[in-house]
């Protein structure tokens, strides 16, 4: 029947989502706080708790269409050495590590399923493994609440930032219009095709 099929494939959608939505947050809320920010502390945000980063409309999107956001975590470049540097290792070590462990799950799918015969391991491990991928590829673009909006303003003048933050509405906009058009999927598979 299909219709255990699609409900399997949506539970692992929901699991693989919780696990990546909070690593990354975990992940980027850790590495400002190791560089000096209290603020990710101070909010609870050190934590693999995924209640601390789920946000509803952004794990929704990222359910159904791949692409989505979670709680965005609070820094502050005032406890860094270096303020651009730190703003954009923070925003950079999610990204980096969604790539590194879903390219390591990616490459251990196979052997699983050899091991194991069990396609249903087999397919959360490939889903986990390309959406981890995907959302680091997805993390770049410099829009509000994900990282690219970070290391995008910490490497702007202080009047290109007001200006550029002038607009986030409408570049919110823009890219969950992208996001239900299909546009950023077909991109970001496009990218990640060599992979696979």
């Amino acid at each position: 029947m299909a219709f255990p099929t699609v409900m399997l494939n949506y539970v692992i959608r929901i699991v693989c989502g919780f696990i990546i939505i909070t690593v990354h947050g975990f992940l980027t809320a850790l590495t400002s706080y190791l560089l000096g920010d209290n603020t990710p502390k101070i909010n609870g945000m050190v934590s693999l708790n995924p209640k601390k980063h789920f946000e509803p409309i952004g794990f929704i999107l990222f359910v159904i269409f791949g692409f989505g956001w979670g709680q965005p975590v609070r820094t502050s470049t005032y406890g860094y050495k270096n303020k651009k540097t730190g703003a954009v290792v923070t925003a950079l070590v999610p990204i980096a590590a969604g790539f590194v462990y879903g390219l390591a799950v990616l490459k251990l799918q196979p052997v699983a399923y050899s091991l194991t015969g069990n396609s249903y391991i087999s397919l959360f491990l490939y889903t986990l493994g390309y959406r981890a991928m995907a959302f680091a590829l997805y993390n770049i673009i410099p829009v509000y609440p994900l990282n690219g909006h970070k290391m995008l303003t910490a490497l702007l003048s202080p009047n290109n930032v007001l200006k550029y933050n002038q607009m986030e509405k409408i570049l919110q906009y823009v890219l969950v219009f992208l996001i239900l058009m299909g546009l950023v999927g077909n991109v970001v598979g496009f990218i990640l095709s060599p992979l696979f």
